[in-house]
């Protein structure tokens, strides 16, 4: 049977996958000349507008219906933040800046984002019982804040060190997306997952989730040739998300819905369309620009019926009951495989105490496991067949398949590879699943005899 670590972010992997087969004064249902096509048909768009404003950048909003964003200053001459709240629009500037936004709102009424301070420098900034208080990340030189969590009370953003390198964080937790040059992390759900976008070596853009025990899952970007950027703004317990994209020589654009599948939505009638939160309704907020020069905010509720309208869809519930797997005298057993019958392998301590060695449990019967003359022996997969694999590590530091098969083993090594190390097996195939290394030092996954590798990613692409 395959490897069964990492079952939970696996589990709600394949969760998402199953699930994803008036407002206020001054708020008006859209009158325009065109129809929504695609997804955006999907939806019924509303304008968010305050009266003597032209400029309305809505950009965070409230399960209540709330807005917060940014506009101009009465005398016109820079941006300053806003909230509109149970109908009361008051705008915020945080003293002594150059400009003000806010990018998150929370169902309490607590309001996020960052401002420009004399220098140009970014720093996060909160808004919490009527008063502006400064927020930097730990260590950082620049701040921004793009989520928050009613849940938890974390803040959600990116930092820049003193180093210039840009990270993520999400609450005190440091959001990194492996080999990335640049990590933003934008929106925390009620279930921990954190969706932000990487870029790469390349300077390429990619939308990622991050699972609440760490792991990473690289999603599909939208088709936009030439991008310049793309953000992934948000994601609801649903899972319906939005992000935004800009082709190099092209406007701003929203795409939303299935975050393996995204589409673009686009008010009707608007030169540009920038969405920027989802709510648990899976309703889009954001703001739209049109021809007269005019920035609108706007809120677009997916259709009673639709594929986008799944409220209150969530991953199923964990409900499990426990028991231990403990054999008499063995104080370290990582179990790291099973069958379907219940047998099990993994790895413990040597009798000596000086290295790993494998194991397997099969019909209640423990046996240990040592390659020999290896450094450590290591199992992590298991076939209803009674086949055991994994990999041992040699005198050099170097890992090897290892199989156990009528007893005996055997070293496996994938062809060409430097390194080779097994993680599953199929009952039904017989073949091997794992990752190697060739003389170059590059990682690719292996599949039987299929090499695995991710489109454009030379480094790492391991299978477990």
């Amino acid at each position: 049977m395959h490897d069964q670590t990492k079952i939970s972010f696996l589990f709600y992997m394949c969760s998402l996958f199953i699930c994803l087969v008036s407002v206020l004064p001054g708020t008006a249902n859209a009158q325009v000349d065109d129809e929504p096509v695609g997804i955006s048909a999907n939806y019924t768009f509303e304008t968010i507008d305050v009266p003597g404003e032209e400029f309305l950048a809505v950009a965070a909003s409230s399960d209540f219906e709330d807005f917060a964003g940014y506009t101009l200053s009465d005398d016109g001459e820079k941006e300053v933040a806003f909230t509109l709240i149970d109908g009361v629009f008051t705008k915020h500037d945080f003293p002594g800046s150059q400009k003000t936004h806010f990018y998150a709102l929370g169902n309490n009424g607590l309001a996020a984002g960052y401002y420009q301070d004399s220098d140009g420098l970014y720093h996060g900034v909160i808004l919490e019982n009527g008063e502006l208080r400064r927020y930097n990340f730990p260590g950082a030189v620049q701040t921004e804040i793009y989520g928050y969590s009613d849940s938890s009370g974390a803040m959600t953003g990116n930092y820049t060190d003193a180093s210039g390198v840009r990270r993520g964080f999400s609450g005190d937790d440091i959001i990194e997306f492996p080999g990335a040059v640049e990590t933003y992390a934008d929106f925390v759900s009620t279930l921990g997952n954190v969706v932000g976008s990487y870029v790469d070596a390349e300077g390429s853009y990619y939308p990622y989730l991050r699972g609440p025990g760490g792991s990473f899952a690289t999603l599909d970007i939208p088709a936009v040739s030439d991008p310049e950027y793309f953000f992934l703004h948000g994601i609801s317990d649903a899972l319906n998300a939005v992000g935004r994209a800009k082709a190099a020589g092209d406007v701003p654009r929203t795409y939303a819905g299935n975050p393996l599948g995204l589409q673009e939505l686009k008010f009707p009638g608007s030169v540009s369309t920038e969405g920027w939160n989802v709510n648990q309704d899976n309703s889009v907020v954001g703001h739209y620009d049109t021809e007269d020069g005019r920035r609108h905010g706007f809120i677009a509720r997916p259709k009673p019926g639709t594929p986008q309208s799944r409220r209150g869809v969530t991953p199923p519930k964990l409900n499990y009951t426990f028991e231990s797997i403990d054999v008499p005298g063995v104080d370290f057993l990582a179990v790291t495989a099973s069958s379907d019958f219940e047998d099990y392998a993994g790895n413990m301590r040597g009798p000596d105490g000086e290295k790993d060695v494998a194991f397997t449990l099969i019909d209640g019967v423990f046996t240990t496991h040592d390659f020999p003359g290896s450094g450590g022996t290591y199992f992590y997969a298991l076939g209803n067949n009674g086949i055991a694999a994994g990999h041992y590590k040699d005198r050099d530091g170097l890992y090897h398949g290892v199989i156990l098969e009528n007893g005996e083993l055997r070293q496996y090594n994938f062809p060409n590879s430097v390194e080779t190390e097994i993680y599953g097996y199929s009952d039904s195939t017989g073949a091997l699943t794992g990752s190697f290394v060739d003389m170059s030092g590059v990682r690719r996954g292996f599949s039987g005899e299929t090499i695995v590798e991710f489109p454009g990613h030379r480094k790492h692409t391991p299978i477990l």
